[in-house]
């Protein structure tokens, strides 16, 4: 089917660094690069990559950075048909400053993307999107949609809980995790502590929560069962994009067929994979690249967790 974005669209501007500046400190940059990103246009590619039909809805502005994001993400093979040009507006902007360990800091100016509207329900496939556009523009979207629907909570907006009855599988961090539940709430630290956080955003029996966890993988919850899926490990050159990466990898695999147990494995392989790139966008891995990384290693497959839509959750 296809894979439906509705996201950001962003010119990264990325400077590197051998560490990152304290505050009122100025360091000197190594190189800098314009590159495309936004977390929905990361998705976008990630999920192209992975074999996906991608469909890119969003907003840029009618100069010359549009152009060059709307060229750079057709190139791909992905649908921009659902771009909107904005005009007299800008595109949006990410200053990003990545260090010698691959960490980053990133400072967004959010432009046309602020402005998106009007988006049309989605009727099959899989809907992903992600809060750097408006809650407001999300919600009937989500409502609407007969597509599996992923909600990545990135950036954390308070408002956005609006979304999660209308969500089927809700992927955060844990720093968004613990925006969203209040803190470390009653379970306290560790993986129960995380568990018990992940359940109480569940408002639906059938659906997911995965909370990922960095270097310790990623954590599929539901009300009465749950799974650990490890990281693979590398050693980053640049994390940017890189949960982008396992959203979008995760987004095409459900879409091809895949259960979100069978799904996980392999989306956070090329999470992982993205990590050794400069960039975002740029550095989304290949379907070939992730089997290629799979391949000869032992897979232990956890129980499946069940979902109504058949064949993605079960």
């Amino acid at each position: 089917m296809t894979v439906h974005i509705v996201g950001s669209i962003n010119l990264d501007i990325i400077t590197s660094l051998e560490r990152l500046p304290l505050p009122g400190e100025t360091v000197l940059a190594r190189a800098a690069a314009r590159l495309p990103g936004g977390k929905g246009a990361n998705q976008a590619v990630a999920a192209a990559r992975m074999g996906a039909q991608a469909r890119m809805i969003g907003a840029v502005g009618e100069g010359d950075a549009g152009r060059w994001m709307r060229d750079r993400l057709a190139a791909e093979g992905i649908d921009v048909s659902g771009i909107a040009v904005l005009e007299g507006r800008e595109t949006g902007t990410a200053y990003i400053a990545v260090d010698a360990r691959g960490e980053n800091q990133i400072i967004v100016v959010s432009g046309a993307n602020v402005l998106l509207s009007g988006v049309a329900p989605v009727s099959d496939g899989v809907l992903l999107s992600q809060l750097e556009v408006p809650v407001p523009a999300l919600l009937p979207v989500f409502a609407q949609s007969k597509a599996v629907r992923i909600l990545n909570t990135a950036p954390a907006v308070a408002g956005a809980r609006c979304l999660f009855d209308h969500v089927d599988i809700l992927v955060l961090n844990q720093p968004e995790l613990a925006l969203y539940t209040g803190g470390a709430g009653e379970g306290g630290a560790g993986e129960n502590g995380t568990l018990e956080r992940a359940r109480s955003l569940l408002t639906r029996p059938e659906q997911a929560v995965v909370v990922t966890l960095g270097a310790e993988g990623a954590l599929a919850v539901q009300r009465d069962r749950h799974v650990h899926v490890p990281a693979v490990p590398v050693v980053p050159v640049d994390t940017v994009g890189a949960g982008d990466c396992f959203c979008g990898s995760l987004a095409a695999l459900l879409d091809e067929g895949y259960c979100l147990t069978e799904a996980l494995p392999k989306a956070n392989a090329a999470a992982a994979l993205s990590t050794l790139g400069q960039g975002a966008a740029p550095s989304m891995p290949s379907r070939a690249a992730v089997e290629d990384l799979l391949s000869g290693a032992a897979t232990e497959h956890a129980p499946p967790i069940k979902n109504p839509h058949a064949g993605v959750l079960s």
